[in-house]
């Protein structure tokens, strides 16, 4: 092991130096109302947090995930989260400033979702609801063309019989030709 690497290893607080009452507790809250324009699902969630003003990631859940990324990826997990938990508190933060970031993200995440569903459904449901609509004016407007093309085929059948049929009296009696 690198003299470097020994010095970081030996820095990092091993997770014994926490005890449970050291990590704060927190209670999830909740959000009751969500706003979402429009949906772009390009930019899904970054217009979710704009909107919902959870734009700064500064006090954010996110903050416990640059530090994960910031640590070497060999580092025992243990060590990686008491690690994490020290670099927090270095910042002013405790877990449950982040945790209840996270948790009101969730929630803000999942009413939207919620919202999203449902409007779609109902948009669905009345697009749906449109095309029976307009099928079935569609299958009225079928009958009338084929009733409107038997009227006229009877009608062409029934004329020219008749013509025809004045055409021979008049042919009979040697009239015009």
């Amino acid at each position: 092991m690198s003299l470097l690497k020994k010095l970081f290893m030996e820095e990092i607080p091993q997770e014994e130096e926490y005890c449970e009452s050291d990590v704060d507790t927190y209670e999830p809250s909740t959000v009751a109302d969500v706003e979402l324009k429009e949906v772009n699902t390009d930019t899904l969630i970054e217009d979710i947090y704009l909107q919902n003003e959870l734009f700064d990631k500064k006090k954010s859940i996110f903050k416990v995930e640059e530090l994960i990324n910031s640590l070497p990826k060999e580092m025992v997990t243990e060590t990686k989260k008491a690690s994490v938990l020290a670099i927090l508190g270095s910042f002013g933060l405790t877990t449950t400033d982040v945790g209840v970031d996270g948790e009101n993200r969730v929630s803000v995440l999942n009413g939207v979702l919620s919202k999203i569903i449902s409007d779609g459904k109902g948009e669905i449901s009345d697009n749906e609801t449109e095309i029976e609509t307009h099928k079935k004016a569609i299958a009225d407007l079928e009958k009338k063309i084929s009733a409107k093309q038997n009227e006229m085929k009877v009608s062409e059948t029934n004329i020219n019989a008749e013509i025809a049929r004045i055409s021979e009296l008049i042919k009979f009696i040697g009239g015009v030709e």
